[in-house]
């Protein structure tokens, strides 16, 4: 009887974890060819990039690199919208506001539409100096769920051209979690 009870302890146990262990189960990602997955799994959507690319992932944000010689990167950020931020017009504008007091030269170049995980939304295109380094930017940007999302992409101008492809296949694929 002794023996019993404690194959039948041993059996909860293993019923319990293995049931403990499914519910936490991962959504399986399939990336597309070419790229890699480069959000966690703390954040609310997916992002790729190409599958050279060097991933940094953050609580906050996602980020990937190039590689360190040509200082291309590519991030997502999720900006929490408050204090009377409802668009993305007066985002964008408040954004302008705070990082021309950071980057010298800020110069916008472009604004046009944009989808970002299939929500419609902006695209901008500026310039800006970061100390003495001149870099090139494009944000896509949407609001959704009380929320901007944006993808930034960074280059130096040597380099700004030899990504784009790279940058339109990443805002091609981002998708936010269902």
């Amino acid at each position: 009887m002794k023996r019993i009870s404690v194959v039948a302890l041993i059996l909860a146990a293993a019923l319990s974890l293995f049931a403990f262990v499914s519910c936490g189960e991962k959504e399986e990602v399939k990336a597309p060819d070419g790229m890699k997955l480069a959000s966690g799994e703390d954040v609310d959507y997916y992002m790729y990039v190409p599958e050279t690319w060097r991933v940094d992932r953050s609580d906050l944000y996602t980020s990937a690199y190039f590689s360190s010689g040509d200082a291309t990167s590519i991030s997502a950020t999720a900006y929490g919208v408050t204090g009377g931020v409802a668009t993305l017009e007066e985002w964008w504008k408040s954004f302008c506001e705070e990082a021309s007091s950071v980057y010298g030269e800020f110069k916008e170049v472009d604004t046009k539409k944009a989808k970002l995980g299939g929500i419609e939304g902006q695209e901008y295109t500026f310039t800006a100096k970061l100390g003495e380094q001149q870099y090139n930017y494009i944000i896509t940007a949407v609001i959704k769920d009380y929320y901007v999302y944006y993808v930034t992409y960074t280059s130096t101008p040597d380099y700004y051209e030899d990504h784009l492809e790279e940058r339109t296949a990443v805002i091609e694929s981002f998708e936010f979690k269902k």
